[in-house]
């Protein structure tokens, strides 16, 4: 049985992810990127500063991914991008429908990819059209910070 622990509305950001602008902060993230995706070295990478840190979206062989670092660019992990209306497990789908996010339209499912990592991002819809960004940890528990629970 998942506890459900429920934080404020939003993703706890006071403002929506931005572009990334700061060339230095984007080389050493390019950098770093790079050296644990030898193979993808030629994949753009969309860079975005939040208040915790910075993520970039990117692509491969049709697969949408994101990197996480925090804000001194060190590496936290990748989630891949999935259907929640295919993918979701079943606990995190139990519940979300007894979250306070539960009419709301998911228009964006993120599982944490790594090894010895499990956590998940969640961008739902709200009926005022405003789009919440929620994390859960591995329990189904909801937060409006990043989740970084291992396994």
């Amino acid at each position: 049985m998942i506890v459900l622990s429920l934080a404020s509305t939003t993703f706890g950001q006071t403002k929506d992810p931005m572009p990334l602008n700061d060339a230095t902060v984007s080389q050493k993230l390019d950098k770093d990127f790079d050296s644990r995706n030898a193979d993808l070295s030629n994949a753009i990478v969309n860079w975005y500063s939040t208040d915790y840190g910075y993520y970039g979206t990117y692509s491969n062989n049709n697969q949408d991914y994101m990197v996480r670092y925090d804000k001194n660019g060190n590496y936290i992990e990748t989630l891949t991008k999935k259907d929640w209306y295919k993918d979701v497990p079943a606990d995190l789908k139990n519940s979300y429908d007894k979250s306070s996010y539960k009419d709301g339209n998911v228009k964006g499912y993120w599982q944490v990819s790594d090894p010895n990592r499990k956590g998940y991002y969640l961008e739902v819809e709200g009926k005022d059209g405003k789009t919440s960004r929620v994390w859960a940890d591995s329990n189904g528990q909801f937060s409006e910070k990043p989740s970084t629970t291992t396994k």
